[in-house]
């Protein structure tokens, strides 16, 4: 049962016993037996009369306390209404959570998709600039000999390379000639390869650069600054090609990798040379 219905019938009794004991102290008063307690009824009523007051007084101020104070904590829960209600703010909230969960990821793939572009905005003209250190001076040499000892000469420089070889297309053999070397220790200069042949050929055939990471120890033997003698860790192959066919090829020695994209970079280098070598050994191409 609702407390403040017992409080309420409470008070009702102590009030309803009050005014029993007030009647009956009237009727005392005024019955000729009990007259002569009448002095004391006179004191003991107003007596009683505080002493129920009190009492009433001290539980109704009770009952007003907790009814303050469950009026305050309902007016602290939130209006809903019902439980639908609360399930849809529910729903409404959790819809809003995940709507702001996949903005935030779309917004991290467009920055990473950004983030890329802008790398490889800065590579592509990374690379620029070397392809173009690679091909500085070349368009001033006409003699084919000359032109790839410079082209070595700028390799040397981007790469560090330690040993070099260039190699250009006989067409009237169809077999690739040695042009030029650099750091280039050996007695067969006249060795020639054709398309598919070897490493050197099947590089040409495929048009593609190849790279050949940790080669063998005493692979190449190159002496160094004539203190003594190492052997490179690293062979890159670069074909030069023009109208789909491989005209050239240089054969580069380093102990040291570069961290470019060397099929980006081969693409930029072949735009700035291919042409001039395509030229100077009378390529014609359907």
């Amino acid at each position: 049962m609702n407390k403040f219905v017992i409080g309420q019938k409470k008070i009702t009794t102590i009030v309803t016993i009050w005014v029993i004991v007030c009647i009956a102290s009237i009727a005392a008063i005024l019955v000729p037996m009990t007259q002569s307690y009448a002095g004391w009824i006179l004191i003991g009523f107003p007596i009683l009369s505080a002493i129920v007051m009190m009492a009433v007084s001290s539980y109704a101020k009770k009952l007003l306390h907790e009814a303050d104070v469950l009026e305050k904590q309902l007016d602290f829960l939130p209006n809903r209404g019902s439980n639908d209600s609360l399930n849809k703010s529910y729903g409404d909230a959790r819809s809003q959570a995940e709507e702001n969960n996949e903005q935030i990821k779309q917004e991290k793939i467009r920055q990473e998709k950004e983030l890329k572009a802008k790398r490889e905005a800065e590579e592509n003209k990374h690379l620029e600039q070397v392809a173009s250190e690679i091909a500085v001076g070349l368009e001033q040499t006409a003699d084919l000999n000359d032109y790839f000892d410079k082209l070595l000469s700028n390799f040397a420089k981007v790469f560090d390379i330690v040993q070099g070889v260039a190699y250009a297309l006989n067409p009237k053999i169809e077999k690739f000639e040695i042009k030029s070397t650099y750091a280039y220790y050996t007695p067969d200069t006249d060795r020639t390869f054709e398309l598919g042949e070897g490493i050197n050929g099947q590089v040409a055939k495929d048009k593609k650069i190849l790279m050949l990471d940790n080669i063998p120890e005493n692979y190449i033997q190159v002496v160094v600054s004539g203190l003594g003698q190492g052997s490179p860790k690293h062979l890159i192959f670069i074909p030069i090609v023009f109208k789909d066919k491989t005209i050239a090829l240089v054969e580069l020695a380093t102990f040291e990798k570069k961290g470019f994209n060397l099929n980006l970079l081969a693409d930029k280098i072949n735009k700035r040379v291919a042409q001039h070598i395509a030229d100077n050994i009378n390529i014609t191409t359907a």
